[in-house]
């Protein structure tokens, strides 16, 4: 199918944003020509050499790779050149029809050139850190749940809002808009952008319950993120220049709008808990922004003034009251009927009907509905068989009122459930059948609940998905699976899945089954593979069975699908054979420090679809190339430095969910300690500060990351959740202190705001590269440890460059 609406709409959406931009002289009218001038040329060759080899196929039946994707390619290359060659006809539409037309001016027709200092520039600057960053959470926080959670969308998301915001600061001394008061109109309404383009992309180029490619991904957060990011950064620089004016040093304005993303952090974390929805959080942070900007500087009517607050507080108190998210929900799960919605520390939970049955879909995919019986009975029975007496069970997560009907036929004594999310353990409870006994709750992390519980089981049945993220990952480790055998009795048994059956094993799949077969196999004596609708693995330190079909018929169980009606034990012993000769041993254990499996997961994930892989490697090379087009050798220090400290503040995130859990909540707590360290940094003149001080700080930076490198598997060890979440702040606070002091180093004593552009934009970008760095290739492939350790190395890279500069 071809997407030749959703690429128009995206064209004409784009174009509109860019012009009007221009409009108000945010960019200029040559960047907008040249900006859309390269996407027309870049269009036409693509779709032009896509029809070259279209005619060759057709006519001279040559045999061309991907002819299919160089068709859709030529198809919707063609709908955005079309798109883009009308609107820029319409643009120039003047140059035919009047004499005039063909004089026109370089310059945009809005001019407002009049610096104005403003008193209230703190306070300005603090907003403006506040709504950043609170948006920049929330919508972190969205992303995730509708793009599926990975963290290389993590990686996405911060690279294209430090990207963008790079940008906005470079092009802001080149802008004639001063005017502080259309700048900060600009600002506040601009919060609008992201929610409104992410509604319609979604709409427009995902599916309900489908989790897009990595591509797909990755472009979605960009577009979605730059219109706003580009303003934001742009803000910023007019703020710091106007702070010049009454002689407020940029390391101050700094550490002014760092203040205000540190409060942000810490609300963000508060609301997350359960107390306000995402949407409602969004509208009215924007509602904020925007009454600030017009209570500040367009009403000064004191009746106009009580007006519009109460006007204000009866349009907060309908959001309170009254969620938008039900609406937003519907917006993007098209097809479904929506009923309620509920966001928690730990996800989203939607209830739905269709096609006139309910259904539950968490994080915006389904995870209950009706008569699942092949999953219920695939998920119970290949485990429970192998045990000869069954009385108490560990279930972690999955659907618990299917699950539970299966593992009743057991006539078990005792079954504890974990699930991390209230709200979605009570959601499996629809208290259909009475006549069962109530399960043992527990809300609490599996990782956690396994390694601190003193319970023993017979058996234990793991129905988390697979390895898809480092939070999934941790599941899947060799660690989670010696934690396992330990809450085990004598002979007892252990399921998990940790992917489909894909029935052709490509070497992508066979690493990530082999890298969980091992660590599976270096806990237990016996381990066996059993191919159903997905790949199940058994272990136990007892001999286990693959034949299925007798083991139902011995235990006399009235199963709907797992059972002879359905199954041959030879049929199923010889799958079983041969996806356990597939098995490489060769393929390292997968474990917390370094997370194999999310990596292979991915590359199997990528590999489903090749016609991506290699738009995907040039996608990745681009945004590399398009990070350093703002490195200078001048402030190396800073963008090196910047680079080492986003890849640090991944690490810690993702330090916090390999231990806790919880990305969603603690994560603003972690991000707040370092916009602290920052706010310090370059706002205060700490010990050690001034450009002669350089060395010694980048040693202390530099030592800092290496001890914290060495210590990573102590710091994992640690089990009191609030200890380890004070230790993950403060470790993120002291790095982010010095960095920030590098800014102020930088800055001080310079004059035009066009040297503060340069040191702000190669902070952002260094960032930007440090986060696409550390979570799409780093922490895959040399784990955290060593991703830790390779730290000083980029600090002292960017010392030296600045060190070979200086002497030329």
């Amino acid at each position: 199918m071809y997407n030749v609406l959703g690429t128009g709409l995206t064209a004409i959406l784009l174009y509109s944003i860019s012009y009007f931009f221009c409009r108000i002289n945010v960019i200029s009218l040559q960047l907008h020509r040249r900006v859309w001038n390269i996407i027309l040329a870049g269009t036409f060759v693509v779709t032009a050499f896509a029809g070259i080899f279209l005619a060759l196929q057709i006519n001279y039946k040559w045999d061309i790779p991907l002819i299919k994707s160089i068709l859709k390619l030529h198809v919707e290359m063609g709908a955005g050149l079309s798109v883009t060659g009308f609107l820029h006809l319409i643009r120039h539409l003047s140059y035919f029809t009047s004499r005039a037309g063909r004089q026109e001016q370089l310059v945009s027709p809005i001019v407002a050139d009049v610096k104005k200092t403003y008193p209230g520039i703190a306070s300005n600057l603090f907003l403006v850190g506040f709504i950043s960053s609170s948006v920049q959470l929330l919508l972190l926080r969205e992303i995730m749940i509708i793009t599926g959670g990975y963290e290389i969308i993590a990686g996405a998301f911060l690279f294209s809002w430090l990207t963008g915001s790079a940008v906005g600061s470079a092009l802001a001394p080149r802008s004639s808009l001063n005017d502080i008061r259309k700048i900060n109109l600009i600002f506040a309404t601009g919060t609008l952008l992201p929610v409104i383009l992410m509604v319609i992309f979604s709409r427009l180029f995902l599916k309900p319950g489908e989790t897009p490619s990595f591509l797909t991904g990755i472009i979605f957060t960009f577009l979605v993120l730059l219109p706003f990011c580009l303003i934001s950064g742009y803000t910023f620089i007019k703020l710091v220049t106007s702070g010049k004016a009454i002689n407020i040093v940029p390391g101050r304005s700094f550490s002014t709008e760092t203040a205000g993303g540190i409060v942000a952090g810490i609300l963000v974390s508060l609301l997350s808990a359960g107390i306000l929805n995402t949407y409602q959080s969004l509208l009215l942070i924007i509602i904020l922004g925007i009454s600030f900007t017009v209570l500040s500087f367009f009403i000064t009517n004191e009746y106009q003034n009580v007006v519009f607050k109460v006007a204000v507080l009866i349009v907060s108190a309908i959001i309170i009251t009254l969620s938008p998210d039900v609406l937003f929900r519907q917006i993007l799960l098209k097809g479904i009927k929506v009923t309620e919605t509920e966001d928690t520390p730990y996800g989203n939970l939607t209830k739905g009907i269709y096609h006139n049955e309910i259904s539950q879909y968490y994080n915006q995919r389904l995870l209950i509905y009706k008569n699942d019986v092949i999953e219920s009975e695939e998920d119970i029975h290949y485990g429970l068989l192998q045990s000869d007496s069954v009385e108490n069970i560990l279930l972690i997560s999955g659907p618990l009122e299917s699950r539970m009907k299966e593992i009743m036929k057991y006539r078990i004594s005792r079954l504890v459930y974990v699930e991390r999310d209230p709200a979605l353990s009570g959601a499996s409870l629809m208290a259909d059948e009475p006549t069962m006994p109530a399960p043992e709750i527990e809300n609490d992390d599996a990782f956690s609940y396994v390694r601190s519980t003193n319970q023993k089981f017979d058996a234990v049945l793991m129905l988390l998905p697979p390895p898809s993220s480092l939070l999934l990952n941790r599941y899947y480790t060799f660690e989670f699976f010696s934690n396992i055998k330990k809450r085990l009795n004598n002979d007892g048994i252990f399921s998990c899945s940790p992917g489909i059956n894909p029935e052709y094993f490509n070497s992508e799949s066979i690493k990530l089954y082999s890298s969980v077969f091992n660590s599976l196999k270096a806990v237990f004596k016996n381990v066996i593979p059993i191919a159903g609708n997905k790949l199940y693995f058994i272990a136990s330190d007892k001999v286990l069975s693959t034949k299925i079909c007798s083991m139902v018929s011995a235990k006399n169980l009235n199963n709907s699908y797992v059972g002879c009606g359905y199954f041959s034990d030879d049929l199923i012993s010889s799958k079983s054979d041969d996806v356990l000769a597939l098995m490489d041993s060769k393929i390292s254990n997968n474990s917390l420090t370094r997370p194999i499996a999310c990596y292979y997961y991915q590359s199997f994930s990528l590999s489903k679809n090749l016609n991506e892989k290699l738009p995907s490697i040039i996608l990745l090379g681009l945004l590399f190339a398009f990070s350093i087009r703002y490195f200078k050798p001048g402030n190396a220090v800073m963008f090196f430095s910047a680079s080492a400290l986003a890849g640090y503040e991944i690490i810690l995130m993702l330090m916090l969910q390999l231990t806790i859990g919880n990305m969603y909540q603690l994560a603003g707590l972690i991000i707040a300690g370092v916009m602290a360290g920052l706010a310090v940094g370059s706002g205060m003149k700490i010990p050690f500060s001034g450009k002669k001080k350089v060395v010694t700080k980048v040693l202390l930076l530099s030592l800092f990351y290496a001890i914290t490198g060495l210590s990573t598997g102590w710091i994992m060890e640690i089990e009191s959740h609030l200890f380890l979440t004070f230790l993950l702040v403060l470790a993120g606070f002291l790095p982010a202190m010095i960095t920030g002091s590098f800014f102020r180093d930088l800055t001080s004593g310079q004059a035009a705001d066009r040297e503060s552009s340069a040191v702000y934009s190669a902070d952002l970008s260094g960032s930007a590269l440090g986060f696409i760095a550390f979570t799409g290739l780093a922490i895959p492939l040399l784990g955290i440890e060593m991703s830790l350790l390779v730290l000083p190395g980029l600090v002292l890279t960017g010392y030296l460059f600045t060190g070979i500069t200086r002497k030329r």
